[in-house]
């Protein structure tokens, strides 16, 4: 079982060079501050992703694709368009549902994995509170064209959900790339973003649905 849950994993992170060199705490300051004020500075992010669920009980990974926008300081719309139709629109404390065109609205306090991911994967754009050392182990390598970070929650609450969370910035633009998140039970989510494009403006509309 060990070695099948391995060899998933690997098939999973699509031949990731894993980290040969650790930084050291003056380099990773130095990097946290700028990959930070990279995050804080953009105003509007919309990309294509590319989701991989691997569960121990599934022989393959599954996989979902769609689009993700986001808009300084607190909106984001994370639809999925394969193999299924639905988004997910978070408008400042507002977080609505969208599943066949009818639209429901969340509270994301009674569900700790959506406002858990909602809230990394827009820090992860915005900057804010990303490289929080209050709440997360934070440990960064130089991995090949990447900067990799590796976050260890330290609260009991984020433990009961993730074991680990993996981030992956472009070395040249600073911008996430790949996130990947270890659930506690072992479940492993991989998020890959593409096409991106920075600071274009995105209709007000769409984060109102």
């Amino acid at each position: 079982m060990k070695k099948f849950l391995l060899s998933v994993l690997f098939a999973m992170v699509g031949g990731w060079v894993f980290a040969q060199s650790q930084l050291s705490d003056t380099q990773s300051q130095e990097l946290i501050k700028q990959l930070t004020q990279t995050a804080a500075s953009m105003q509007t992010m919309q990309c294509h992703f590319v989701q991989e669920k691997t569960m121990a009980m599934l022989a393959e990974p599954s996989v979902a694709e769609g689009t993700m926008l986001f808009a300084a300081p607190d909106k984001m719309r994370w639809e999925y368009t394969k193999p299924y139709a639905s988004a997910l629109i978070v408008n400042g404390e507002h977080i609505i549902k969208v599943t066949e065109g009818k639209a429901e609205i969340l509270d994301a306090q009674s569900n700790r994995m959506y406002q858990g991911m909602i809230s990394l994967i827009m820090g992860s754009a915005s900057g804010k509170k990303l490289f929080d050392t209050s709440a997360f182990d934070v440990a960064l390598y130089d991995d090949n064209g990447f900067w990799r970070a590796e976050m260890t929650p330290k609260r009991r609450e984020m433990k009961r959900m993730f074991s680990q969370l993996v981030f992956l910035f472009d070395k040249q633009t600073r911008g996430i790339r790949r996130v990947e998140f270890v659930e506690a039970g072992g479940d492993v989510t991989s998020i890959r973003f593409e096409e991106i494009k920075i600071d274009e403006a995105i209709e007000d509309r769409l984060f109102l649905e």
